[in-house]
């Protein structure tokens, strides 16, 4: 019994060395952490990634979209939208013959990047009692609808995987080595906007805070 509770603390002791050891790798789930990828549809993913006490809140967030980027082009699409936890799944639009309206530059800067507030990573506390030091780990976790064309989806915002692949690809493969890019700038380069077919109800074609705001990182 003795030596039961004894390997039982020691494994606690472990799990607690490779959570606070090096930062968490990029490649599929593992006891360090890593990215999972559930199918829900054809093209309707939910995709994760979970680091460990050493892997900070911005790496996570870089393997994340990263990740959503390399399984979108896996599964054969080239755009993808994140959508949030009461989000419904967006569908094609028939665009009308006349519709001769282009997509918009996010870059322009009528989109206010900075006021964005970010949800789509998040931080947990997970509690080893030994050595008793809390370790923090963060964690991003969104569903991904995947498509080829993006102007059949007005009003969302739709994110380029080739764009995000090729930003994030050197900071990823590189382990972190290379500087990571800007979280904001990711996703003013990634993104394209095809506003909704003017009607007085509707708004205009301008990015929003609601359109991004899930986009990006915590504080």
């Amino acid at each position: 019994m003795l030596s039961t509770s004894r390997g039982g603390a020691a494994g606690i002791l472990l799990a607690a060395v490779i959570l606070a050891g090096c930062a968490t790798a990029y490649g599929p789930h593992g006891i360090t952490g890593g990215y999972a990828d559930t199918k829900l549809a054809e093209d309707l993913y939910r995709v994760s990634f979970s680091g460990n006490g050493k892997t900070s809140r911005d790496m996570v967030w870089h393997y994340w979209i990263y990740r959503c980027a390399e399984l979108t082009q896996q599964q054969g699409y080239s755009h993808f939208i994140v959508l949030k936890s009461n989000d419904p799944i967006p569908h094609p639009v028939a665009r009308p013959m006349s519709n001769t309206s282009l997509p918009q530059d996010p870059r322009d800067g009528s989109a206010p990047m900075g006021q964005l507030t970010p949800t789509a990573t998040h931080s947990a506390p997970v509690y080893i009692y030994t050595p008793g030091v809390p370790i923090v780990t963060y964690s991003g976790n969104a569903v991904v609808k995947m498509l080829r064309v993006p102007a059949d989806y007005p009003g969302q915002a739709v994110l380029s995987a080739e764009v995000i692949l090729k930003l994030v690809g050197p900071y990823v493969k590189s382990a972190g080595q290379s500087p990571a890019p800007p979280d904001q700038e990711v996703i003013k380069a990634a993104l394209v906007f095809t506003p909704v077919a003017a009607a007085p109800q509707q708004r205009s074609g301008q990015v929003t805070i609601d359109d991004l705001k899930n986009l990006l990182p915590s504080p």
